[in-house]
């Protein structure tokens, strides 16, 4: 793919795998959920092999024992995007040594080519 090759320099020695809430499946244009929780899809772009997945949300919110953060561990997750996300998430994903990123960004595009200019994501949503 094209932005392949855009990338292809720009990621080299800084392998992970990235994922982000989306609402719809349109590859890099995929709109970014404005919470964590409520996203229909979730983007997965790996930095070594430079591929983009989007992966319905298949999250069960209803089993106490396994949380969604640890559901989405199975995605092998170094970095999560988010707009939105709940202190809890926030604090099970930094036991899991997930790194949490926010920004003003619109699409999977917007975040990937501005991955220097990340916030971290420290403040969880009130509810």
């Amino acid at each position: 793919m094209e932005w392949e090759q855009e990338w292809e320099e720009d990621f080299k020695g800084d392998e992970m795998r990235i994922l982000i809430p989306v609402l719809e499946d349109e590859g890099l244009e995929s709109e970014i959920s404005p919470h964590f929780g409520h996203c229909d899809f979730f983007a997965l772009f790996d930095t070594e092999t430079k591929r983009l997945e989007i992966l319905e949300n298949a999250l069960d919110h209803s089993n106490p024992m396994l949380t969604p953060v640890d559901q989405i561990m199975k995605y092998k997750p170094d970095m999560v995007y988010s707009l939105g996300i709940g202190q809890r998430a926030i604090m099970l994903f930094g036991e899991k040594g997930v790194k949490l990123k926010t920004g003003s960004f619109i699409n999977v595009k917007d975040v990937l080519d501005n991955l220097d200019n990340l916030e971290d994501l420290e403040q969880g949503c009130m509810h």
